[in-house]
């Protein structure tokens, strides 16, 4: 969803989320529940991304692996990329 209206929306990972929409989306998310996630707001749904990403621990991208990282999205097909990533 983000991939496709993301682009179109300006400010999509600057905008703040409401708390109570974000906590609600959240924790329907956390217990599985069946939530239609296209009729979500991009902002929302971004928001969702973002916590998500912050709640890693540790770091997503090492700096050490920044060469391997490289190599991997310059192969020519996905499932080349798909294979490097997982090497």
């Amino acid at each position: 969803i983000l991939h496709q209206r993301g682009p179109s929306t300006e400010g999509i990972f600057r905008m703040a989320a409401g708390a109570t929409e974000l906590g609600n989306l959240k924790e329907a998310l956390d217990r599985g529940t069946d939530v239609d996630l296209p009729s979500q707001p991009e902002i929302l749904l971004a928001a969702v991304l973002k916590d998500f990403l912050r709640s890693i621990p540790g770091k997503l991208l090492v700096v050490d692996l920044y060469q391997d990282w490289m190599r991997a999205v310059e192969r020519p097909s996905q499932q080349a990329r798909v294979e490097e990533l997982r090497v």
